[in-house]
């Protein structure tokens, strides 16, 4: 590309501004190649990232959920948008972002069209909402002219259940933008002093959790598997980070209650900043019914956490079993309480995890390694 020239716009869609968190100093690597402007739903977080970023943003309300009059206001919006800025690529993310985005984009005659898949989210649905929410998978992914995936197993998924013939693109080892293991470190961090503000003593055994407290993150399970081990071990504690989505995949009520009312389970909520609740873990429990390549596995990898995980897509592309954490069934409680009580009972394993956690996140997922990738890969894909 000639260093006179005007570069072209590429155009960052996500459904709701936080995600957008996804892409920050990725969109410095980004810009060295194009115009980079941020599309999302309005709001104070869009505005930060754009002045962070220093890029331009543009708000156009979008709903997570499927809202069918104002789903089509967004894809005229949109549209309309597209129309008038003349983006070369519209860069779709999140399963309602990628369809608007990739509808509208493809009436507008946008040349590029990215659909970036994070997950697959009818793998949680049945019934009619699941056939709905594949059909939605099947036409975004027609619309789109090129398709990224953070992992490997969501190419071998849309294979498998026929969503798609397009091959798709997996940048670097997965993920959408590495981990930057400066920020994600141990080092900093004093353990027993965080344990003590929550109450927590230095002979109570941690496990964490850290996302949606939903039932498709297998919260329902962790519940009951932490109250059957917590009646034979006093020494138990069960930290929870992070908000409820109850509009959209309810606990179950019994689960709520335990939460709300069980002495050695700690409800801390959604919190900006993870890094030090993480520190009060031994270790990461992650129950999930479905993912595409999880961030809080790699999160707690980092910080030398070791975790126990569903052996599934995504996640097994992180844990390697009995190297730095543990896979499990998922959906089973049965096999969430051995994993939960062997990582309690055997010290030996335990340490071996958590030497390898951090080691192994660096090995695949480090942030300034796989900007390169990324900026290799739209180099090729422009040509340049």
């Amino acid at each position: 590309m000639d260093s006179s020239s005007v570069k072209k716009k590429l155009f960052i869609l996500t459904t709701i501004p936080i995600t957008l968190s996804f892409f920050k100093g990725q969109i410095q690597v980004l810009k060295k190649i194009f115009d980079v402007e941020l599309v999302s739903s309005p709001d104070e977080f869009l505005v930060t990232m754009g002045t962070t970023e220093q890029v331009d943003v543009h708000g156009v309300k979008m709903e997570r959920d499927i809202s069918i009059f104002r789903d089509l206001k967004s894809l005229f919006n949109l549209y309309f948008l597209f129309k008038e800025e003349k983006p070369y690529i519209v860069h779709g993310n999140t399963p309602k972002g990628g369809l608007l985005s990739m509808i509208s984009s493809f009436f507008a005659r946008v040349p590029k069209r990215i659909y970036c898949i994070h997950g697959l989210r009818y793998q949680g649905m049945y019934g009619i909402k699941r056939e709905l929410l594949k059909t939605m998978e099947k036409l975004t992914c027609f619309l789109a002219t090129d398709i990224l995936t953070v992992s490997v197993g969501i190419v071998d998924i849309l294979k498998e259940d026929g969503i798609t013939s397009k091959k798709g693109d997996v940048i670097g080892n997965g993920s959408i933008n590495g981990i930057d293991l400066e920020y994600f470190s141990s080092i900093s961090y004093d353990s027993k002093k965080l344990r003590s503000e929550y109450n927590i003593s230095d002979k109570d055994f941690v496990y964490g959790f850290m996302g949606r407290l939903v039932g498709d993150k297998g919260i329902n399970e962790l519940i009951e598997a932490f109250i059957n081990l917590s009646k034979k071990d006093d020494n138990l504690k069960l930290l929870l980070v992070g908000g409820y989505e109850e509009e959209l995949d309810p606990l179950k009520e019994e689960t709520l209650n335990n939460i709300n009312n069980h002495p050695k389970i700690i409800s801390a909520g959604y919190q900006k900043d993870i890094r030090s609740f993480l520190m009060m873990m031994d270790v990461f429990v992650f129950p999930t019914y479905r993912e595409g390549l999880p961030v809080s596995i790699m999160e707690a990898g980092a910080m030398n956490i070791p975790v126990i995980s569903s052996n599934i897509s995504g996640c097994n592309e992180i844990v390697e079993d009995q190297i730095n954490g543990l896979l499990i069934e998922p959906k089973s409680v049965d096999a969430l309480t051995s994993a939960m009580h062997l990582i309690r009972k055997d010290t030996v394993l335990h340490e071996k995890l958590v030497v390898q956690s951090r080691l192994q996140i660096e090995k695949k997922f480090e942030q300034k390694h796989h900007w390169k990738a990324i900026e290799s890969y739209y180099k090729d894909y422009m040509n340049l």
